[in-house]
Formats: C-alpha cells, structure tokens, sequence
C-alpha cells in the first residue's frame, strides 16, 4: 500500500467516526420504551437521593433568624442539629436522652446529655424555648410508661422470687430482703441493689445532698444515668420515706 492510499483511507476513516459523533450527538433516535413501563431509573434513583441528601444538609445547617428559638423537648434531630456546635451525633443523643429520662424542665437540664457542659449550656441558651404545656404532656405519658413498665418490672420480681430455691432466698431489696430507703441508704447499700453500680449510687448520694431528699421513687429520673429502664427494674425494690 503506497503512502497515498494510506493517507486516504485515514482521511476515511476520520469522516465516517466523525459522521457516527454527529448522528450520535445531533440526529440520536429518541429512546426505546423500556420494558419496565414508567418506571424510574437506577441513575434517577442516584440522582433523587443525592437531591434529597443536599436538602436535608441545607436544613440542618439554616441559620437562625433573629429571635428564633426551638423547643429541645420537641425539636427532631434535624433542627437540634441547627444548634451552634451540637451536630448530627449530639443532636441524636438529645433526642435519645429526653425519651430514656423524660422532659427538659429547664436548660440546665441539657447537661444531662453527654457532651454539653455548663458552657454549652449558655451558648445554647439564647436559641432554646421550653413550653410548659409540652413538659406536662411528656411527664404524663412517661409517667403511664413508667406504671406500665414498673407493673411488669414487679410481675418479673415476683416470679424470680418464687423460683428461688427455699435455702436461697430472693433479695427483695437490701440484702436483708427489705425494701431499700434510697433517702437513707448509704452508698454501699445501693450498690446492693440488683442494676446499681458504685457510681450511680455515688450520684444517688450526691443528689439527695444537693437537692434535698426524694419525694417519690420516680424522682431518680433525675440522677444522671438513671433512665426509665433502669427505675422500671429498680423501682420495686426501693422505697422513700421522709
């Protein structure tokens, strides 16, 4: 083959890939219906998650207008997360902590979360409202679960007893079987309550010295660690007397 008629056939080449670009990109046929009807795509799929992804981060990070507030105990995750240096983790274990210990009653009440200090507490404060109405109805519905879970918690405690061989007998409480005065008990004491530790019963301690005695069981809520689970299964074997 002479250079001539290689020269050519490149030429020729180079005309028909160009001639295939342009029907490609200018004269395409119109796509073929797929079999599956209508419906979307896996690159649709892509696209509308990543649309939705963006918008969910544009909501989590719009600013707060001026003298805008939001309520911690009804708040989501996705607003909490608006919050000067909360983000998406906090703002989850927010949400988590008022459903276990029940209700902010005030914005001190935020260190309970682990994470938020003092100091969290008053860069957050300007940006927090509490209604009153809206802790009232949360205290009423944890404190129905709090009676339906300390009923089963007490139902489990019975059948546990009455399955204790007669020369080992179920602790009620204490080791000496009473029920336990967490306004009197001493810190080694608690601990001999079935689910207390050293240091929740060092912080059962602390808050009675602090606040002042107990005036029902279900006030432990208010010691930090101390969940609705946890007074559910203690509940029963503690008792308050003033």
């Amino acid at each position: 083959m002479t250079d001539r008629e290689k020269k050519s056939m490149t030429w020729a080449g180079a005309l028909l890939l160009g001639a295939a670009v342009f029907r490609f990109l200018v004269v395409a046929p119109a796509p073929a219906q797929s079999p599956l009807g209508d419906r979307p795509s896996i690159a649709d799929s892509l696209l509308g998650a990543g649309d939705a992804a963006v918008e969910e981060k544009e909501r989590r990070s719009r600013p707060f207008e001026p003298g805008e507030t939001i309520d911690p105990n009804v708040a989501g995750d996705e607003e909490l997360d608006r919050l000067p240096g909360v983000g998406p983790a906090r703002a989850l274990q927010i949400v988590q902590n008022r459903e276990d210990n029940g209700p902010f009653r005030t914005v001190e009440d935020l260190a309970r979360v682990r994470g938020i200090g003092p100091a969290s507490v008053e860069r957050l404060r300007p940006f927090l409202r509490l209604d009153p109405a809206a802790i009232r109805s949360l205290e009423a519905r944890a404190g129905r679960g709090r009676a339906t879970s300390a009923v089963a918690a007490a139902d489990g405690v019975r059948r546990e007893q009455a399955s204790v061989s007669p020369r080992s007998p179920a602790r009620q409480g204490s080791a000496g079987g009473a029920l336990v005065d967490i306004n009197r008990a001493t810190a080694d004491e608690l601990q001999a309550i079935p689910g207390i530790g050293p240091v929740i019963a060092a912080r059962i301690v602390a808050y009675r010295s602090e606040k002042g005695p107990f005036r029902a069981v279900d006030e432990l809520v208010q010691v930090p660690g101390v969940g609705e689970k946890t007074l559910a299964r203690i509940g029963p074997l503690v008792t308050v007397r003033r």
